[in-house]
């Protein structure tokens, strides 16, 4: 009776132990089948090992059972299954974990973009006030370019914080509440901080920032309405993986850890063709001088300007330079550009000629560049004598040298810090199971991507700048590069397999 106790005991447990490791292993595989980034191929051989794994344990759990409890009664080789079992179970939940946060972040940058516009106010640099609440009595210039509705939430926090109304003067731009500001009609001024940057680059405001302080801030989080023609191209039956496709990257500027719209300080199509293994980076400087869909009027401006009314107004007015249909966006700002350099253990890039880029000295030849540096090299153009132009060139070799680095191996051993690199700092109208299907294009054959690169250029200028009411430095278009750069698409577009003469304008 005593042996049939035990018996039974061992088996109860036995049956419990595999059930809970049925389960780990089911839920692993639902997470990775939702996720949808492993060939099938991938998956079925997966399936089978856990099915393998199971009957092994389930034959070492059962059958050593009855033999110990037969010969010895007590604990005897089955524990060796037991643990057999936690090590598997654990590792299901471990990769499970692993896999949930991949999809989390998918679902994060892929989820209707939530953008952040962030107000300031601001009071000259020698104001005694040193505090938001040392304004009480203040007169605010509010300029309209800050939407009424988020004018109305700063305006109450403020009546809040003072203590007492807030008096206010109403401005038609940026440059009008600052002006006021400067010649004392006001005492301070709301501004979006984004158009504050953009403003140190007009005739007369060059040191602005300098001359103002910054006494309080207010994030407001929107989300961005998705234009009709992206619902159309989701519900497309054709796939990323069957032909070419366009992508504009736009580097965000914006000087906070946070998405929020601001100039768009890189501007680069990226065309990938899944089928050849190509891809072709057209570069167009920030400065090029065209037309801002969001004036209405078509009044033209800086490209990195069209940023300040959002990614989609980046969209139509690159899309209106080339005349091309851009299939998805994808913008970063800044602050994730560094970690994703870090994160894939810096990049190695070629400059032809030796130049300082912020705190650092780029050499001619090979350098290998953390994510300081690389930004650093992304953004430098006063000391190249190209100006924009070479800044444009230094910012595709940075795309190339990141696409070399991404390797199925760097992908899974520094995952982890790739996904803190992409969380609240990048977002893309790329839908996730298109995502899914270029990593198990990768995953299947792990191509080696042959990355093609060309830079339209231009005259410098002065010029009217529509978004930031005043005159600035511009680049005017070279229309024989522009239309180069149209050819080139086209034909990559159509399938065309490209060389390195073709990038000869």
């Amino acid at each position: 009776m005593k042996l049939k106790k035990l018996i039974r005991i061992y088996t109860i447990l036995s049956c419990i132990v595999l059930a809970i490791l049925a389960l780990s292993e089911g839920l692993l595989l639902w997470k990775i089948q939702k996720l949808n980034m492993l060939p099938n191929s991938y998956f079925l051989a997966l399936v089978v090992f856990f099915l393998l794994i199971t009957a092994l344990l389930g034959l070492l759990l059962f059958r050593k059972c009855r033999e110990e409890c037969q010969k010895k009664p007590g604990i005897g080789k089955q524990v060796l299954g037991y643990i057999l079992s936690a090590v598997v179970i654990l590792g299901c939940f471990a990769a499970g974990s692993v896999v949930g946060r991949v999809q989390g972040t998918i679902d994060a940058i892929t989820a209707p973009e939530k953008i952040n516009v962030i107000l300031e106010v601001y009071v000259l640099a020698e104001d005694e006030a040193q505090y938001i609440q040392d304004t009480a009595g203040y007169t605010f210039a509010v300029s309209e370019d800050v939407p009424a509705e988020d004018a109305e939430k700063l305006l109450a926090e403020l009546e809040k914080l003072v203590g007492n109304p807030v008096k206010t003067v109403a401005c038609p731009n940026t440059i009008a509440a600052l002006d006021a500001l400067l010649a004392g009609e006001a005492q301070a001024a709301v501004l979006n901080s984004a158009y504050l940057d953009v403003l140190e680059e007009v005739d007369g405001y060059e040191n602005i920032v300098d001359r103002l302080k910054n006494l309080h801030k207010l994030v407001i989080e929107k989300e961005v309405t998705k234009p009709a023609e992206e619902d159309k191209k989701q519900n497309t039956t054709a796939h990323v993986t069957d032909a070419p496709f366009l992508i504009y990257i736009s580097g965000n500027d914006s000087r906070w850890t946070m998405l929020a719209d601001g100039g768009s300080d890189v501007n680069i199509l990226l065309l990938v063709n899944p089928q050849t293994h190509q891809i072709l980076l057209i570069n167009t400087p920030r400065d090029y001088y065209v037309v801002n869909p969001a004036s209405g009027n078509g009044s033209r401006d800086k490209l990195s300007h069209c940023g300040l009314q959002g990614i989609d107004n980046c969209v139509q007015a690159i899309s209106g330079l080339y005349g091309q249909e851009i299939d998805y966006y994808a913008r970063i700002n800044f602050s994730g550009f560094r970690k994703l350099v870090d994160a894939i253990g810096g990049v190695t890039v070629y400059s032809d000629i030796a130049f300082t880029a912020g705190d650092y000295h780029i050499y001619a030849g090979e350098n290998h560049l953390n994510g300081d540096q690389a930004l650093c090299f992304a953004r430098e153009r006063k000391n190249l004598s190209g100006g924009d132009n070479d800044r444009g060139k230094n910012q595709m070799k940075l795309i190339s040298a990141i696409v070399r680095q991404l390797s199925v191996g760097n992908l899974i051993s520094n995952y982890a810090q790739i996904l803190e690199s992409l969380e609240g700092m990048f977002s893309t109208n790329f839908p996730a199971e298109e995502i899914g299907r270029l990593v198990q294009l990768q995953l299947t054959g792990n191509p080696q991507w042959e990355v093609f690169t060309f830079a339209v250029t231009g005259d410098n200028g002065n010029d009217f700048c529509w978004a930031a009411g005043g005159y600035g430095y511009v680049m005017y278009p070279h229309q024989n590069m522009v239309d180069h750069a149209v050819e080139l698409m086209e034909r990559f577009l159509n399938g065309e397999v490209l060389t390195e003469e073709d990038m000869i304008p």
